[in-house]
């Protein structure tokens, strides 16, 4: 193997100029409850200008005097955790924080032992949320929006890997296999025995390759795959990856192996683009023919919220920054969702008398609940996002209808 040294240290370090969000982290997340403290979710858009990490402190202070006063007929206890917290965060954000991303994802509770911060590519939405548990679904939506496409460039003697992630590439590593020339005169029985020592090492450059790609795969946890390059070493690649990889081929690039970055980036980002739309309108098209016909969907927020509770969800299907207060029983667990005539939410379940736990937002509760239950959620922002709107923003396609008993529950958590 002929691996540039270098770029393989810098692979292996791990050097990013942005955290990956892995779905493990966000499970884990999505878990995590509390009654007694409080857990403080911050995201913060990061300012282009050279002066970032002082504008970062000016937002990030402005929240903490508005939380304050937010917080001043909470006990006395949680009002001396959120300024310790505050102090953590702030600490952090001037002796720690690198200065690099778009945006800032950050959770803390230190009675929980919980620390995350993540430096994310794209700019988010600044919000401090203090409640019960972590606000995740900016970086769900950005999980569904952005997933990891490793892409795979190749001719006969050299190969290169790049992953592409929330609009930004980043190139793993680059290496040549040793290329046996093709003959040029010699004796038929030469010429014959040259030809096929040079196929055997085109062979062996394009396992090791695929080999190499494989690895990075699993590490690294992508979604799908790009591969691009020579025409004849593209065919004998299709032959050699493995199934799982080859079940993910987002696409094929017209871009040569030593084509400057740049261009790797443009093309894929245009196969991103095509099959994310793709994916989002099979996806929306499954859910209305099983919802609308007898097969395993519902649609509209109050039967995907039932659903949930029945631990029947395969996919969540939702509407980008649809939103709907409701409450959910900590009891039982159910999930309500506030009719838009009533202006209050209800105070105890209607099922077991418990007192509710108000949610801001449902649709986020549901989203957590549905990942909690390996559910693979749907994010609907493009063509289709009318088509969903006008059948109630929400739905989901269902392991098995309600009147069929459950085959086998369980399964991979995804977002896709």
């Amino acid at each position: 193997m002929a691996v540039n040294p270098k770029t393989q240290a810098a692979v292996e370090r791990g050097l990013r100029r942005f955290d990956l969000l892995r779905t493990s982290e966000l499970e884990a997340l999505s878990n995590l409850h509390s009654d007694k403290s409080l857990i403080i979710s911050v995201y913060l858009a990061v300012p282009l200008s050279e002066k970032k990490n002082a504008e970062l402190r000016s937002k990030f202070n402005q929240f903490v005097s508005e939380q304050k006063q937010a917080l001043r007929q909470v006990s006395k206890e949680k009002t001396q955790q959120f300024e310790a917290e505050a102090q953590r965060l702030m600490s952090w954000l001037e002796h720690e924080y690198d200065g690099t991303g778009r945006g800032l994802a950050i959770f803390s509770s230190l009675p929980n032992q919980l620390w995350h911060a993540y430096r994310l590519p794209q700019a988010v939405r600044d919000q401090f949320i203090v409640t019960d548990r972590p606000y995740l679904r900016p970086l769900l939506t950005l999980m569904d929006e952005y997933e990891r496409y490793l892409t795979l460039l190749v001719n006969a003697e050299t190969a290169r890997l790049f992953m592409l992630y929330m609009g930004e590439i980043e190139e793993y590593s680059e290496f040549q296999d040793e290329l046996v020339p093709r003959p040029k005169r010699a004796g038929a029985n030469v010429e014959d025995k040259l030809e096929r020592h040079h196929e055997m090492h085109v062979l062996w450059h394009i396992k090791h390759a695929v080999e190499e790609a494989e690895r990075i795969w699993r590490r690294d946890q992508a979604d799908w795959l790009v591969i691009g390059g020579t025409a004849d070493p593209l065919g004998q690649l299709r032959e050699h990856l493995p199934k799982a990889m080859l079940e993910r081929l987002a696409g094929q690039v017209s871009v040569a192996v030593e084509a400057p970055i740049a261009q790797v980036l443009a093309a894929v980002l245009r196969v991103e683009q095509v099959n994310e739309q793709r994916m989002e309108s099979k996806h929306v098209d499954a859910l209305l023919t099983a919802a609308l016909g007898k097969g395993p969907g519902v649609l509209g927020l109050d039967d995907t919220l039932n659903a949930i509770v029945e631990g029947r969800v395969m996919m969540l299907v939702v509407e980008e920054d649809f939103r709907q207060p409701g409450s959910e029983c900590p009891n039982d667990h159910m999930l309500f969702a506030r009719q838009p005539d009533v202006t209050e939410l209800m105070e105890t379940c209607p099922l077991c008398g418990t007192p509710l736990d108000p949610q801001e937002d449902i649709v986020e509760r549901a989203i957590e609940r549905a990942l909690e239950q390996d559910a693979e959620i749907e994010v609907v922002r493009g063509e289709m996002r009318q088509t969903l709107a006008a059948r109630g923003h929400i739905g989901a396609l269902l392991r098995y209808n309600s009147e069929t008993a459950p085959a086998e529950a369980g399964g991979k958590i995804s977002t896709r």
